[in-house]
């Protein structure tokens, strides 16, 4: 059982809490003592099956993307008040995410804040006021728009049969409740389940797309959005074999 250090000594890496504790942020990492990481995550609509492969949501396309801002801000302002887009939101799914400016105004074009909260009318075209991380840095009038993105580690989900939606981000360490927050592991020898095909120990391993959440062997061609780690073990079709990871 991995044991963190420092500060984060005392979590419990094989629990999870239906809230956000206060000291946890969607996204935080924390290392043990043998190198292991972990990353804090709020899971998706379905129980987490340890030993599976996640990603981020899918992503939104164009609904948040380029965002009006519905009221100017001034330099110093604690939020930005913009325009929901077309899908009603909580604040919890985009807590951790990012808020960029994308056309000017007064601002600067990729000026980017980590979004701490977001309140308002979260509903289809809502004045959302969304929290910033730090108070803005210059002044954005109602002629910039915006982009908000959720933390990858916000709504996460299995890696699916499919093409990848989502960017990796870990390997279920726990069985974490739908809509529960808790830690998956993202670097150092962890347990992930293989689809079956025939792995080389030391050997490049990747997300495989015709088995729900679980690894594939992979050659030194293996695209860099694929590779996960490298196979300490072999192991037969829906085995947790051991694997050294470099998520992080």
């Amino acid at each position: 059982m991995a044991k963190l250090t420092g500060k984060l000594a005392t979590i419990d890496l094989y629990s999870s809490t239906t809230t956000q504790p206060g000291p946890y942020q969607v996204g935080q990492i924390a290392w043990d003592v043998n190198g292991k990481a972990f990353r804090y995550v709020l899971n998706g609509a379905t129980a987490m099956t340890v030993g599976q492969l996640q990603q981020s949501a899918a992503g939104m396309g164009a609904t948040y993307t380029n965002m009006a801002v519905g009221t100017a801000g001034a330099k110093g302002d604690a939020f930005i008040q913009v325009t929901n887009g077309t899908s009603t939101i909580t604040s919890q799914q985009f807590e951790g995410g990012s808020i960029l400016v994308y056309t000017a105004g007064t601002a600067v074009i990729g000026d980017e804040y980590t979004i701490v909260a977001v309140t308002g009318t979260l509903t289809t075209g809502g004045a959302l006021k969304v929290y910033l991380d730090r108070p803005l840095r210059t002044a954005i009038t109602t002629s910039a728009t915006v982009t908000m993105v959720p933390s990858p580690f916000a709504g996460v989900v299995p890696t699916p049969l499919t093409t990848s939606t989502g960017m990796c981000v870990g390997v279920a360490v726990y069985a974490i409740p739908a809509s529960a927050y808790g830690w998956i592991q993202t670097h150092g020898q962890s347990s992930a389940i293989i689809d079956g095909s025939a792995v080389v120990i030391g050997g490049m391993v990747g997300i495989n797309n015709t088995v729900t959440g679980s690894i594939s062997a992979g050659g030194t061609a293996m695209p860099l959005n694929v590779y996960v780690g490298k196979a300490l073990a072999t192991g037969a079709s829906g085995k947790g074999i051991s694997v050294f990871l470099n998520i992080d």
